[in-house]
C-alpha cells in the first residue's frame, strides 16, 4: 500500500492517482499543496500561486460553456429518455426547451453575480514544474451546491446534471505529461488546458501583471504537442 499524500489514506500500490481523492501520487507535493490550501504559505519553491476574480457575463469561455453544456445535456438526456420510451421524441422537445430555459437562466445569474461580486467570483490558481491546478472559492462551491439542490427539488435532470459537472470541476487538477490541448485568451487573460479525453479542463485566469510569466512557464513546461500553435 501507498500512503496518498493528499488524503493521508492508503492506496493500493501500482495506482498513478489517489482511488479517493483523485491526487497523483507521482508528484506528491505539488498535489498535496493544492489539496491542503492551509499549506500555501509554506509552498514548495517552483509553485506559483495566486487569486483573481473570474469575470463570468463578459467571459466568452464562460457564456459558451452556460449555452452548449445545458443543450448537451438536454439532447443525451432526451434522445436516451425518447429511446427508452419508444420513439417519443416530444420528450426531446421538452428536454431542449427546459436546456434553453436553462440557459437563459445560467446567463441571467452569471450577470447578477458579476454586478454583486463586483467583478466575479474569486478563484485560486497555481502553476510549476509539475501541473497546472485552479480552486474554487468558498462563495463559488456555495452557489454550486444550492444551484444542483435546486435542480434536484424541482425535478430537473438537465439542470442537476449542469450542477454535478460544476461541482466536479472546483478543484481540477492536470500534469504536464496529461496536458495535451492548450487555449490562450489574451482579451480575458486565460489559459485553458486540456486532457486528451478532452474533459475536465483547467483554466488559469492571470492577472495583467503576472499573464506574461505564467504564458512563459508554460512554454517551458508544457509538452510541445500543446503548444506547438502558441
Amino acid at each position: 500500500m501507498v500512503r496518498c499524500e493528499a488524503c493521508g489514506k492508503d492506496v493500493p500500490e501500482g495506482n498513478r492517482f489517489c482511488i479517493f481523492c483523485g491526487a497523483s501520487l507521482t508528484s506528491p507535493t505539488f498535489y498535496s499543496e493544492i489539496r491542503a490550501p492551509e499549506k500555501f504559505d509554506k509552498k514548495p519553491a517552483g509553485i506559483v500561486t495566486w487569486s483573481r476574480k473570474i469575470p463570468l457575463i463578459t467571459n466568452p469561455y464562460l457564456v459558451i460553456q452556460c449555452i452548449f453544456i445545458p443543450f448537451g445535456i438536454a439532447i443525451v438526456m432526451g434522445s436516451f429518455l425518447s429511446i427508452i420510451t419508444g420513439g417519443e421524441w416530444d420528450l426531446l422537445t421538452l428536454m431542449l426547451i427546459l436546456g434553453a430555459g436553462l440557459s437563459v437562466l445560467m446567463l441571467i445569474i452569471m450577470l447578477v453575480l458579476q454586478i454583486v461580486t463586483r467583478g466575479g467570483l474569486e478563484t485560486e490558481f497555481f502553476i510549476s514544474n509539475e501541473g497546472v491546478a485552479h480552486k474554487a472559492g468558498s462563495t463559488t462551491q456555495t452557489l454550486d451546491r444550492i444551484s444542483t439542490g435546486g435542480s434536484v427539488l424541482s425535478g430537473s435532470m438537465s439542470g442537476t446534471g449542469a450542477g454535478l459537472l460544476a461541482i466536479s470541476q472546483e478543484n481540477n487538477i492536470l500534469g504536464w505529461e496529461e496536458v495535451r490541448y492548450v487555449s490562450v485568451y489574451p482579451r480575458v487573460r486565460s489559459i485553458v488546458f486540456r486532457s486528451k479525453y478532452l474533459i475536465s479542463p483547467v483554466v488559469l485566469y492571470c492577472t495583467d501583471q503576472n499573464f506574461s510569466e505564467i504564458l512563459a512557464m508554460v512554454k517551458k513546461y508544457a509538452p510541445a504537442i500543446a503548444t506547438a500553435r502558441l
